[in-house]
C-alpha cells in the first residue's frame, strides 16, 4: 500500500512541477475520479487536490470555454469530497455558463449541457444549481 501511495504522490507532483493543464487534470481525475482511495491518507490526498485544483484554476484563462467547463467539473469533485459543497456547486454553475455562452452547434451544446446537468457526483443536489 505504501508503494502505491508513493507512486500516486509522484503522479500528482509531476504535473505540478510541469504546470501543464492536461497533466494536472489527469492527476486530479486520478485522485478524485472513479477509483476509491478512501484507504489512503486523506490529508495528503486533499492537500494534493487543493494544490492541483488551484493550479488548474490559475491556468484557466488560457483555455477555451469547453476546456474550462471540463476543468471546473473535474475540480468540483475535489471540492465536493473535501466538504466545500458551496464551491463545488459554484464551479458546476460556472461550467454550465461557459458552455451556454459558447457559439457551438446546437447538438454539441445540448450534449455538453446535458452531461453537466446529469451531475454524476450528486453535487447539484446539495446546492442551488438549476437543471438545464
Amino acid at each position: 500500500m505504501d508503494s502505491g501511495w508513493m507512486a500516486l504522490g509522484q503522479f500528482a507532483r509531476d504535473p505540478i512541477e510541469r504546470n501543464s493543464e492536461d497533466w494536472l487534470l489527469a492527476a486530479i481525475q486520478e485522485l478524485f475520479g472513479l477509483y476509491d482511495y478512501s484507504g489512503l491518507p486523506s490529508a495528503e490526498r486533499f492537500s494534493m487536490g487543493k494544490e492541483i485544483s488551484e493550479r488548474i484554476l490559475s491556468l484557466y484563462p488560457q483555455q477555451d470555454a469547453l476546456s474550462r467547463a471540463e476543468s471546473y467539473e473535474t475540480i468540483a469533485r475535489y471540492y465536493d469530497e473535501s466538504g466545500d459543497n458551496d464551491r463545488a456547486v459554484d464551479l458546476i454553475e460556472q461550467a454550465l455558463n461557459f458552455v451556454e455562452g459558447e457559439p457551438l452547434p446546437h447538438e454539441v451544446k445540448r450534449k455538453e449541457l446535458g452531461a453537466l446537468a446529469a451531475d454524476p457526483g450528486g453535487i447539484q443536489g446539495r446546492g442551488s444549481v438549476e437543471a438545464v
